[in-house]
């Protein structure tokens, strides 16, 4: 049962780090310098507890907050820049992770709604 849990932790910690590497090539091409790849680790949380999911989406929010800071934040435009690529490195990292505490914590937190799909 451990090392199915750890299976079922390693492979969305996996995507998520892929997914804010690619973020940091985004960035990149906003502005001119080297941004590092981050890394969100999240196989030391219990993503059934509230606490767990918590943890994680701050986590989240850090490292978009940190791949995708504004180049001038006296430049209005730098900054919504900013805010938007922090916005969607969240909204993919959550999604990413598939995790069902996780998706509910993001939608409670940023308003949001999912709409289903409909059998035809």
């Amino acid at each position: 049962m451990s090392r199915h849990l750890n299976m079922k932790t390693a492979i969305p910690c996996t995507l998520l780090a892929m997914l804010l590497s690619s973020l940091s090539a985004a960035a990149a091409a906003v502005e001119p310098g080297e941004v590092a790849p981050r890394r969100v680790n999240f196989a030391d949380l219990d993503l059934t507890r509230s606490a767990g999911v918590a943890v994680l989406y701050a986590r989240i929010k850090s490292a978009a907050g940190e791949v995708c800071e504004p180049v001038n934040a006296r430049a209005l435009e730098s900054v919504m820049r900013s805010h938007r690529c922090t916005e969607q490195a969240i909204a993919r990292a959550v999604a990413d992770a598939n995790a069902p505490g996780l998706t509910s914590y993001y939608l409670a937190k940023t308003r949001q709604t999912i709409t289903l799909a409909q059998r035809q």
